[in-house]
């Protein structure tokens, strides 16, 4: 179980850093012209649900992932909306 629990970690941590450099990105420019904005709607919705899922297991990775996720898609589809 051990080694279950340590690769789910690693790959939330992977996932959750994965989306730093947009968020970055995206801050730093003020413009969001390349992304949808269905992508970020399914996206956030999507981690969501992950995040439910998590909490009913319970699964610590899967509610690490989820937050941090639903986060940054909510950062993101903050400036989506203003930066248009």
């Amino acid at each position: 179980m051990a080694v279950v629990f340590i690769v789910g970690l690693i790959a939330s941590v992977l996932i959750t850093i994965a989306y730093v450099p947009q968020v970055i990105h995206t801050m730093k420019l003020k413009h969001m012209k390349g992304i949808s904005l269905l992508w970020l709607v399914i996206l956030v919705s999507g981690s969501i649900l992950y995040l439910i899922y998590g909490l009913l297991l319970p699964s610590l990775p899967n509610i690490i992932s989820s937050v941090a996720i639903t986060t940054m898609g909510s950062i993101l589809l903050y400036h989506k909306i203003r930066y248009k």
